[in-house]
């Protein structure tokens, strides 16, 4: 159940519960998947959660933007839009690997709104929307304190796309941090960031604006703070991103203490 009252969050669960039952039948059964570059598995259930979204806000949103990974985008992208991720975490959803996610994310005037990540294995939701808190399973996450990046818990996304100073910059990091974690899933590492698993969470390349936008809200209403890797404010009108997000700004300016160069 939604923990606050909000007509996007609304449509959110509704949509991403008839993604996520078409996601877990293919799941279930021997779903076929193909590569479309070396590092991006396109699953049957890729496509089947894409039209069930597609058809979702072309009906009940016709007069919003609609960006989703599994179709072609133009940038600069608008200023207000809907993005989706149809399946998160595909590579590991064709392994069996159940981290994987649906998620939904509103943009507006230039800056993430609200947002959903559903879990359809274990039936888990985040919620978050500007101004009225972040939620996991119906609880409102808060972050209160931290710890220094020598008792911190690190994840990190691990990809080809990396270069040799963003490697350089992970390995300076994870000698720091108490231990580290690589999941392979966006939306599975913002979960663990606000349910107090992890402390910082860095994904330095790879990633798009499907996979961050929903999670860039939950995080800044739990009172953590996320930047590119430049140390700049997130830019929400381009694909391609990069962040280092944490619980607060002391232990991300610790991480970037230790970049290269």
């Amino acid at each position: 159940m939604i923990p606050v009252r909000s007509e996007i969050l609304s449509a959110f669960e509704v949509v991403a519960r008839k993604a996520g039952a078409e996601i877990l039948k293919a799941f279930r059964s021997s779903s076929e998947f193909r590569l479309k570059d070396p590092m991006q598995v396109l699953t049957d259930a890729d496509l089947a959660s894409h039209e069930i979204l597609a058809g979702f806000f072309a009906r009940d949103f016709s007069e919003i933007p609609l960006v989703l990974e599994e179709q072609e985008n133009l940038e600069p992208l608008p200023k207000t839009y809907f993005v989706c991720d149809e399946l998160d975490g595909s590579a590991l959803f064709s392994r069996g690997i159940s981290d994987f996610s649906v998620i939904l994310g509103y943009v507006e005037n230039g800056r993430p709104f609200a947002g959903c990540i559903y879990f359809p294995i274990s039936d888990s939701f985040v919620f978050a929307e500007r101004g009225k808190g972040a939620y996991l399973d119906g609880r409102r996450i808060e972050f209160s304190g931290s710890f220094p990046l020598a008792k911190s818990v690190i994840s990190l996304e691990i990809n080809n796309t990396l270069s040799e100073d963003d490697f350089s910059w992970i390995f300076k990091v994870v000698k720091r941090a108490m231990t580290s974690r690589s999941l392979g899933a966006t939306g599975a590492g913002f979960r663990e960031l606000l349910s107090g698993g992890t402390d910082l969470f860095l994904n330095l390349n790879g990633a798009k604006v499907w996979d961050f936008a929903a999670g860039a809200v939950a995080i800044e209403e739990a009172g953590g703070a996320l930047l590119d890797k430049n140390g700049q404010s997130l830019v929400w009108d381009k694909i391609r991103m990069s962040a280092v997000i944490g619980k607060d700004k002391n232990l991300i300016g610790e991480a970037f203490g230790l970049k290269p160069g």
